[in-house]
């Protein structure tokens, strides 16, 4: 319909003069025809007149017209289905007489989308733009060729991030058509943000709650690592649907060993309760653990009724033991340097008799204790890190058969340390002992114990970047703090070193001299042979001098460190990991590998390999980088589980070290873990979005039309296009004139008045 307005400046007042006046003339105008021509003649020049006079007024005023066009746009909706794993389970609760008989929760989509004469997908696709994606971690694109073979394959769910960028690029006038079983990997309900989206979110609840069964092990807390010896706790919650009145048992085993088991009455559904088991771990290195409750009949999930996680268990306190052959100074501040170390527990003997010894009073009267040479041995040996002897023989207390117990120790990963003295290496008869081959040094069983030279001690090309001789962060400094050292007036000689040489002792202030201090691997275990029983002097002689007593400590603990195989001190070192990885996330690991003597290994051959959840291995390639004894390694796990990285280096054929570290993999929500749909929070959603929450059993095609009939609401499809048109610019105006002047110039020629 068009509407007409005027925009002429003059005031209704002088229109109204203006129109009595063109009455006036065309009165006098008739007055004058009528004297020349018949009335009929004179009333048809003056009503030609008074319509040219009519127009010429309606234009003064300056009328427009208001066109207006009503207009029918074709809006825009999206559809996005959810293809989350969640989505692959049944769509319907209940027991299944045939496996994978029941549909899927997406099955239940794609028929709703593509079932009947006239799928709905196409009915969309008539009445509306159509755009379509899948989402799960990621907002997709997708076609409606595509829906078919659509799977619920994705590990996450990120449900509110995929609607808020599905409503971005649907842009405002649209709406989004949500399939989804609400399971999200947001914990916290997006309700306060909902609002914020652009559109309406009309969203088609899959998955029924109603007769879901389900029992699960979640919310499980461990911590990254445990210490030896101490008591650490698991903590976890075990929920259940739809199994109230039941009892479970639940089982927690360390392998294949049962730990501890409990009994778990469900009294409500749905039932949630929190427990915490605990396990004092003995040895060193990673554990398996397993939490698991047999499934229940009609569960939908079984996979989550089992939890399987490792722990690093790694040495609270350096656990050493030492025998001493006699209370020497040796033996005080040997004892002193590892008292006063808060990561290291010690255990020493010292023999102040032999059993040849002659006391004339009864065994029952001695305050002295006798050596538990068995329950040291034979039970304990293995609870601790580090064995010292010092200047300490076996001759006189024990059969030679136990030292094959410390042989034993060292090859399986023990740390062994022999300090010299008249006791010690030769003179203590260890060359044909078991000790022989897991010592650093060789013995021939001639050489000597020496007394009353002064000797100093000087770095070995090995010692100088050693970490056991490293008294000090430089290197020019550290060979300073050595040669302030005072001297040592014994050595034990031996026959040769097979280790590594850290420290010479030179009596005459050149160069070279004899082995002092040298180190060396047996087995998984390393040893440390100091051939001197004077190391009390460089603590005793700095105190007297007013110096720190710091180098003899440094050297004592540091050696000790070794010995036990501190990270610090691994000649093969894989760099921090870090926290949980996701599947699919490239990871990048950095190796450093030192020589013996710790310098950079750049020409060292590395094999690396990583352990998956199954026991399934993956070899890496180490590749070199430009810093020296740095390698790099790049790795992608395909799924979760507890994963292990293990390192071996070699340096010309030699092994130079092993090592190996865990790392956890897994989504931050685990999608299979539990099934439960969240029709509440799809309602919440839709209801804070200006949309409509319809469950999937319910969606007809009344709901197709109630939906077409709240966008109509929300955003009209029907536009009004309005446009002016000013009348007196227009052509037919200016032919009307022109034909009712032409008129009425051509009959009063015609009549004989021109």
């Amino acid at each position: 319909m068009n509407q007409i307005f005027f925009l002429s400046p003059l005031p209704w007042w002088a229109v109204l003069v203006i129109g009595f006046g063109v009455l006036a003339l065309l009165f006098f105008q008739l007055r004058s025809l009528r004297e020349r021509l018949s009335p009929a003649k004179s009333w048809t020049l003056i009503v030609l007149r008074g319509l040219v006079y009519g127009v010429l007024l309606f234009f003064l005023l300056s009328p427009g017209l208001i066109a207006q066009q009503t207009i029918k746009l074709r809006r825009s909706l999206t559809v996005v289905v959810d293809a989350s794993q969640s989505m692959g389970l049944p769509a319907s609760p209940g027991p299944a007489q045939i496996p994978n008989s029941r549909p899927t929760r997406i099955d239940l989509v794609k028929e709703k989308l593509l079932a009947g004469k006239e799928p709905l997908l196409r009915r969309l696709a008539r009445d509306y733009e159509l755009r379509l994606y899948q989402f799960s971690t990621d907002l997709e694109t997708t076609t409606a060729q595509s829906i078919p073979q659509l799977k619920a394959e994705g590990r996450g769910t990120r449900l509110w991030e995929a609607v808020r960028e599905a409503s971005r690029r649907a842009g405002p006038g649209s709406a989004i058509l949500l399939f989804s079983d609400g399971i999200t990997d947001r914990e916290a309900t997006p309700t306060a943000e909902a609002p914020s989206l652009p559109v309406p979110v009309f969203a088609v609840g899959v998955g029924e709650t109603r007769g879901y069964t389900d029992l699960r092990i979640a919310d499980l807390n461990i911590p990254d690592f445990a210490f030896r010896g101490r008591e650490v706790k698991f903590e976890f919650s075990v929920r259940a649907h739809g199994l109230a009145g039941k009892t479970v048992p639940l089982y927690f085993n360390h392998g294949k060993s049962l730990i501890a088991s409990r009994s778990i009455t469900i009294d409500r559904d749905p039932f949630e309760t929190r427990l915490s088991l605990s396990y004092t771990p003995r040895e060193i290195g990673p554990h398996s653990f397993t939490l698991s409750i047999p499934v229940q009949p009609g569960e939908a999930i079984a996979q989550n009724n089992q939890r399987e996680f490792k722990v690093d268990v790694q040495r609270d306190k350096i656990r050493v033991l030492t025998l001493s052959g006699s209370p020497s100074w040796n033996y005080r501040f040997l004892r002193l340097a590892l008292k006063q170390d808060p990561s290291i527990d010690l255990v020493s003997f010292v023999f102040l008799r032999t059993p040849t010894d002659s006391v004339d009073v009864p065994d029952n009267h001695l305050s002295l204790i006798p050596f538990p040479i068995d329950e040291i041995f034979l039970e304990e040996l293995r609870n601790f890190d580090v064995l010292v002897l010092d200047d300490f023989s076996h001759r006189s207390y024990f059969n030679i058969v136990y030292l094959e117990k410390v042989r034993d120790f060292v090859r399986d990963g023990g740390g062994l340390a022999m300090l010299g003295g008249t006791r010690s290496f030769d003179s203590g008869g260890y060359a044909e002992s078991p000790l022989g081959e897991v010592l650093p040094v060789e013995m021939d069983g001639k050489s000597s114990y020496e007394i009353g030279t002064e000797m100093r001690a000087v770095l070995a090309p090995a010692g100088k970047a050693h970490p056991v001789t490293r008294l000090r962060a430089d290197t020019e400094g550290n060979e300073q703090a050595w040669k302030q050292l005072p001297a040592l007036t014994t050595l034990n000689r031996v026959r040769r070193v097979r280790g590594e040489t850290l420290l010479l002792a030179n009596a005459n202030g050149g160069r070279g001299g004899a082995p002092l201090l040298a180190v060396g691997r047996f087995g998984k275990g390393r040893s440390l042979a100091f051939m001197s029983d004077d190391l009390w002097r460089w603590n005793f002689i700095a105190v007297g001098g007013k110096e720190s007593p710091q180098h003899h400590l440094k050297l004592v603990r540091q050696g000790v460190r070794w010995l036990a195989q501190e990270p610090a001190f691994e000649q093969v070192q894989i760099g921090s990991i870090g926290g949980a990885r996701k599947p699919g996330e490239k990871m990048d690991f950095k190796i450093r590998v030192f020589k013996d003597d710790f310098t950079p290994a750049s020409n060292a051959t590395v094999r690396l390999r990583v352990v998956g959840p199954d026991g399934e291995e993956f070899p890496l390639e180490a590749t070199a980088e430009p810093s020296e004894g740095e390698f790099t390694a790049l790795f992608t796990p395909a799924k979760e589980g507890s994963y292990r990285i293990e390192a071996e280096a070699r340096l010309a054929g030699r092994l130079l070290g092993k090592t190996s570290k865990n790392f956890s993999v897994a989504f931050a929500f685990e999608e299979g873990s539990d099934g439960r749909p969240r029709p509440e929070l799809l309602e919440q959603i839709a209801t804070a979005s200006g949309g409509e929450f319809i469950p999937i059993s319910a969606w007809n095609e009344k709901s197709l039309e109630a939906m077409a009939t709240r966008l109509e609401k929300i955003a009209p499809s029907e536009i009004v296009e309005r446009h002016q048109i000013q009348v007196w610019n227009t052509l037919w105006g200016f032919f009307l004139i022109l034909t009712l002047l032409g008129s009425e110039w051509w009959l009063r020629r015609k009549w004989g008045l021109i």
